[in-house]
C-alpha cells in the first residue's frame, strides 16, 4: 500500500510540473519597445505566460501563441529559448506538427534574437531564415520604464 501511495504521489507531482503553465521570466516583464519614443506612446511587445503580444493604440495582437520559456543563462549573460506554436489557418490541418523556436539574448540594456528556427519533429526538418527575418526586427527590443538592466544600482550611488 505504501508503495502504491508513493507511485501515485510521484505521478501527481509529475503531472503538476508538466501541466503547469509556463511563466515568462521576470527579466522580460513589462512593456518592451524598439525605442524610447515607442515606449512613451505605449507601443511595444509584452511577454505573457501563454503568448507574446504586440501592444499598440490600446489594442493587443498575438504574435506568438502557446509559448514556453526556458532560461538558459541569467544575469549579464541572460539568454532565453522561446518555443511557440505555428498559427492555425482556416481550412488547414488541425495540428501544425511543427513549432517555432526563438532564442533571445541580452545585449547591453535590451534583447536581440540570436536565432529563429522552424522545426518539424515528425520529419526532423529545420528551416532557418537568416536574411530579412521579421522576428529579427520585431524582437530587437529595450525595456520601457525602470528595469534592472537599465538601472542596475536602483538609486544607489556608484561610489
Amino acid at each position: 500500500m505504501a508503495r502504491a501511495t508513493l507511485i501515485l504521489a510521484a505521478l501527481s507531482l509529475a503531472c503538476l510540473v508538466g501541466c503547469s503553465r509556463a511563466v515568462a521570466p521576470p527579466e522580460l516583464s513589462g512593456l518592451w519597445s524598439a525605442s524610447q519614443p515607442a515606449c512613451a506612446a505605449g507601443v511595444g511587445v509584452r511577454f505573457k505566460s501563454d503568448a507574446i503580444e504586440a501592444v499598440y493604440d490600446h489594442d493587443r495582437q498575438t504574435l506568438f501563441d502557446h509559448v514556453t520559456y526556458r532560461v538558459e543563462h541569467g544575469g549579464a549573460a541572460f539568454r532565453v529559448r522561446i518555443t511557440y506554436d505555428l498559427p492555425r489557418l482556416a481550412g488547414g490541418v488541425h495540428t501544425a506538427g511543427a513549432h517555432g523556436v526563438i532564442v533571445l539574448a541580452r545585449r547591453g540594456g535590451g534583447i536581440v534574437p540570436e536565432s529563429h528556427n522552424l522545426i518539424d519533429p515528425r520529419t526532423g526538418a529545420v528551416r532557418v531564415q537568416l536574411d530579412n527575418d521579421p522576428a529579427q526586427t520585431l524582437l530587437t527590443l529595450e525595456p520601457c520604464g525602470g528595469h534592472p538592466w537599465r538601472n542596475p544600482l536602483r538609486g544607489r550611488s556608484g561610489a
